[in-house]
């Protein structure tokens, strides 16, 4: 079965004991705390560690707009982007450490052409990964729970429930990468 944005909130609404709903647009308590709460724990989750579903490497726009900085350029940050992890070098795409910064809605750097490796604000349910899924559904259980059942020691259980999702997302994602390519070298080296 695909995720969908309601199978991930009645997964939490389950850990709270409540009835399942069939819409985020329905009527009642369930489906009015799921669809205030979705969207935002969504970005917050995504923004809280560097999911590799959602990573993605993209050329940057040069602004028109006046660049009132030191830097040379001015570049207009993606709107599917919600954390940027590092700037690229133009020449060989290698993270630049220095001579980059992010101010309002622009990306000031003294390198071009200018690219960056950031999270993007996946929506699609059906692109997450399984854990992902868990820790999300948990997060979501975990704001709801009090506004729903008044029992601390449920949300205090979910919390532990959520860490350990949490670790193991993150070891998942750790076992299933790849380390950066090796510097190629000359024969004659």
């Amino acid at each position: 079965m695909a995720n969908s944005e309601v199978s991930i909130c009645n997964m939490a609404l389950l850990r709270l004991g409540q009835s399942r709903i069939s819409s985020l647009t329905q009527s009642g308590l369930e489906a009015e705390l799921s669809n205030v709460y979705y969207g935002a724990t969504l970005e917050e989750l995504l923004t809280d560690y560097e999911w590799p579903f959602a990573i993605e490497r993209r050329s940057l726009a040069a602004s028109s707009s006046t660049n009132l900085t030191d830097f040379y350029y001015k570049y207009a940050i993606p709107s599917q982007c919600l954390r940027i992890l590092t700037f690229l070098d133009g020449d060989d795409f290698s993270e630049v450490t220095d001579e980059w910064f992010i101010e309002g809605a622009f990306v000031y750097a003294n390198r071009g052409p200018g690219y960056i490796k950031y999270i993007s604000n996946i929506t699609n349910p059906a692109l997450f990964t399984q854990p992902f899924v868990e820790a999300l559904a948990l997060r979501i259980a975990i704001k709801m729970c009090i506004k729903m059942t008044q029992d601390q020691s449920l949300m205090n259980m979910l919390y532990q429930e959520y860490a350990v999702a949490m670790q193991s997302a993150m070891g998942l994602s750790g076992a299933n990468s790849h380390a950066e390519p090796a510097a190629t070298t000359l024969w004659s080296e």
